[in-house]
C-alpha cells in the first residue's frame, strides 16, 4: 500500500481524509467497485469533515464507465413554503431562508440501484464506527469551527461543532443513529419513511418553511455532460444548475486567445486573465441558474468567443459583487475500469448553520440571486445555480479528471491545473503543487490572489493579494487513468490533509 499525496495502482482513491481514502480502498480490496467505494468514502467524510458536506448537502457526480461518460446531479430545491420577497429583502447568508432540500443521499440511491455490488449496510459501516466511536479532528475541521463561531454560535450547529481544536476527540451518536437506519431500511428512508418525517419535523423547530412533500417531490437526474472539443482533447462539465460552463469558458479562451504565450510565471500571464474571468463570471451571472427558468441554449455558448458575442449582443452589464471559496470536499476513486469524480457539498463552512439528524444542513440558496429578473433569482421549488462541477478530460487512451473545494472560484482553479498539465506539459502532481492565482472578486473589483512562490504583477485597476501556500487557492484531486494499461495515477492536493492511496 502507498500513502502518499500522488499513488499509481490498479485501484485506489484520493480524498480530503486520509480515514476516507483507507475505507474507499478497502472496500475495493473487499471486492467492491469504484461506486461502492464512493458511497463509503461519501459517508466517511460526512462525518470527519462535516463542515464541507454530508448528507444535509447535495452530491454530484461524473464517470469514465467504459466507453461512456456518466454525470448525475442530484441538487435540491428551495422548499415550497419559501419566501423569495423575504431572502431578497435580507439577502441572508445563513439560517433557515437559505436551506434547500438535500440531495446526496439521492445519489447514493442511484449508485445503489444501478452500478453497486455490495450491500449498503457495508459501504456505511466505516461512516457509522467512526461516528459512534469518534475520530480526532483535524486541521480543516478545527478552523472551520473557529472561523463559524461569531456567525452561527447562535443556531443549533453550537451544540454538535462549536470549539473543536485540532486533536479533539469527536463523537456524533446522533449522526452514527442516522447512518444505521439507512443502512437497514434503505437510502430512501431519508426522503419518505419516518426519518424523512424526523428531519421536515427538526428543521420546521428551526424556522425552515419545508414539508414532507419537499423531500418525496426530490429527484436527482442523469444529465447529459457538457462536450467540447479542442484539437485531440474532449472536455467534460456538469450542466446547469452547475457552474461548469464557465470552467469551459475559460479554457476555450487559453486556445482561443493564446494566451498559453506566456511563461508559466511571467506576471503578465495573471494580467492577461482579468478580461476573460470578468466576462465569463458575467455571463455566468446573467445568464446561468435552473435549466427551468434559463432562457439560453448553453451548449451553445461554451467557447469563450460566443459567451463574448451574446454579452456584447444583450448590452447586458454584470454587477461587481462578492465571491467566496467555500466549503466543499471532492475526490476520486479508481477500479480498474471506471474512474469517479464525486463532489458534496454544503455551500459554505457547516451550511445554513442549522442541524437535524446529527447532521449540518446546507444554505445552497445563499446563492440565488440577490435581485429579480435573472435566470437565478429566487423563487420557491426552484434550485439556485450550484457552484459545484467536475472537470473530465479525454485525450487518447488517457481519462483525466480533475476536481476541487473552491466555490465560486473552482472554474478557475479547474483551468489553473488543466493549464499546467496540457500547457505547461506538467505531471499531475506537479500540476496541482504548483501556485495558483485565482481572481476573487472577478466582476467589477479586479482583485487577485497570487501565491507567493508566483512572480507577483504591478498594474492600476487590479488589486494583488498575495497568500501563503493554505488552502486559499482550492483543496484539489486529481486522477488519471490509462484505460489500456488499466493503471491510474491518483493526486491529492499538497494544500489539503487529503491522502492518495492505491494498490
Amino acid at each position: 500500500m502507498v500513502v502518499v499525496k500522488s499513488a499509481f495502482g490498479t485501484r485506489g482513491a484520493s480524498t480530503d481524509s486520509y480515514l476516507a481514502s483507507k475505507a474507499a480502498l478497502e472496500v475495493l480490496e473487499e471486492g467492491g467497485n469504484a461506486f461502492d467505494a464512493t458511497i463509503a468514502a461519501s459517508a466517511v467524510l460526512s462525518v470527519v469533515q462535516p463542515h464541507s458536506g454530508g448528507l444535509g448537502g447535495d452530491g454530484f457526480l461524473l464517470a469514465f464507465v467504459g466507453d461512456e461518460v456518466l454525470a448525475y446531479a442530484s441538487s435540491g430545491r428551495s422548499p415550497s413554503g419559501f419566501k423569495a420577497e423575504e431572502y431578497l429583502r435580507l439577502k441572508p447568508r445563513r439560517g433557515p431562508l437559505t436551506v434547500t432540500v438535500p440531495g446526496l443521499v439521492n445519489l447514493w440511491g442511484f449508485l445503489i440501484e444501478e452500478y453497486c455490488q455490495l450491500p449498503l449496510d457495508r459501504l456505511l459501516r466505516p461512516a457509522v464506527s467512526l461516528a459512534y466511536n469518534g475520530f480526532y479532528s483535524g486541521y480543516a475541521l478545527a478552523r472551520a469551527s473557529k472561523l463559524s463561531e461569531p456567525e452561527l454560535s447562535g443556531y443549533r450547529w453550537a451544540r454538535y461543532f462549536k470549539g473543536i481544536e485540532p486533536g479533539s476527540y469527536v463523537v456524533n451518536k446522533e449522526a452514527a443513529r442516522t447512518l444505521r437506519v439507512i443502512a437497514s431500511r434503505g437510502w430512501d428512508e431519508f426522503y419518505y419513511g419516518k426519518l424523512a418525517e424526523q428531519l421536515v419535523s427538526e428543521l420546521q423547530d428551526q424556522g425552515v418553511d419545508i414539508g414532507l412533500d419537499d423531500l418525496m417531490d426530490h429527484e436527482g437526474s442523469v444529465v447529459r455532460p457538457l462536450k467540447l472539443g479542442i484539437g485531440d482533447l474532449t472536455l467534460y462539465e456538469l450542466p446547469p444548475n452547475t457552474q461548469g460552463a464557465t470552467t469551459l469558458q475559460l479554457i476555450s479562451a487559453l486556445y482561443e486567445l493564446e494566451l498559453s504565450r506566456y511563461p508559466f510565471d511571467d506576471p503578465r500571464r495573471v494580467l492577461a486573465w482579468s478580461k476573460v474571468v470578468e466576462d465569463s463570471y458575467t455571463f455566468r451571472d446573467l445568464f446561468l441558474g435552473d435549466p427551468e427558468a434559463m432562457e439560453v441554449d448553453v451548449a451553445e455558448y461554451l467557447t469563450y468567443g460566443k459567451a463574448v458575442e451574446l454579452l456584447a449582443k444583450s448590452g447586458a452589464v454584470g454587477g461587481s459583487g462578492t465571491y467566496g471559496g467555500t466549503d466543499t470536499t471532492f475526490f476520486v476513486v479508481y477500479d480498474g475500469d471506471s474512474l469517479v469524480g464525486f463532489i458534496q457539498s454544503l455551500f459554505y463552512p457547516f451550511g445554513s448553520g442549522l442541524v437535524a439528524l446529527g447532521f449540518p444542513f446546507q444554505n445552497r440558496g445563499a446563492g440565488f440571486a440577490k435581485r429579480p429578473g435573472l435566470p437565478n433569482s429566487p423563487a420557491p421549488r426552484k434550485r439556485p445555480l450550484h457552484t459545484l462541477s467536475i472537470l473530465g478530460v479525454a485525450r487518447g487512451s488517457r481519462r483525466y479528471v480533475i476536481g476541487c473545494a473552491g466555490g465560486d472560484w473552482r472554474p478557475q482553479i479547474h483551468l489553473r491545473v488543466f493549464e499546467n498539465i496540457f500547457t505547461y506539459g506538467m505531471d499531475p502532481a506537479l500540476a496541482v503543487d504548483a501556485p495558483r492565482f485565482i481572481y476573487v472578486e472577478p466582476v467589477g473589483a479586479k482583485r487577485v490572489v497570487v501565491e507567493a512562490r508566483l512572480r507577483t504583477p504591478k498594474e492600476e485597476g487590479v488589486a494583488v493579494e498575495v497568500v501563503d501556500y493554505y488552502g486559499q487557492t482550492g483543496l484539489v484531486h486529481v486522477a488519471v487513468a490509462d484505460i489500456e494499461r488499466r493503471v491510474a495515477q491518483l493526486v491529492a492536493d499538497p494544500r489539503s490533509e487529503g491522502v492518495a492511496l492505491a494498490t
